[in-house]
């Protein structure tokens, strides 16, 4: 089963956040999503984060600083882990690799998003939810829904 990590790094006032818009997965073609990738062999899932949003931004974030607030699995696919992160490092995240990185306003986020960041960027941004352990979420549908 693939692992995998997504974070979001929004400004300390979290008025904005770093966005990537991918060229894959197909699925994920043209459509801008957190920032992450695969965590590799003998590899935490934060220093997976870390180091993933370091090669694709530039921009180096401590793993004391990820939150982990949510891990998505889906049986006998993958697990994703979820984190969030605040630092103004933000406005210096900049296109390294293949795959544009923009910092957008989350008052003026592009309509091109995978659908779940609707609820997941809201999620990470609830002050009132305990993230000491982050929320587990079940995927049930058998075959890969188009964005």
């Amino acid at each position: 089963m693939k692992k995998y990590v997504t974070g979001f790094l929004f400004t300390m006032d979290s008025q904005q956040l770093v966005l990537i818009k991918k060229i894959n997965p197909q699925w994920q073609r043209n459509l801008y999503n957190g920032v992450g990738g695969k965590i590799e062999a003998g590899e935490s899932s934060v220093d997976a984060m870390s180091r993933e949003f370091s090669e694709e931004t530039g921009v180096t974030i401590s793993t004391s600083s990820w939150t982990c607030y949510a891990r998505i699995n889906r049986p006998g696919y993958y697990d994703l882990d979820l984190y969030f992160a605040h630092s103004d490092l933000a406005f210096t995240a900049k296109t390294v690799e293949k795959e544009q990185v923009r910092l957008f306003k989350l008052s003026d986020l592009p309509a091109n998003i995978i659908p779940n960041l609707k609820w997941l960027i809201p999620l990470a941004l609830d002050q009132q939810a305990d993230f000491s352990s982050p929320i587990s979420i079940q995927e049930i549908a058998t075959e890969r829904l188009e964005a």
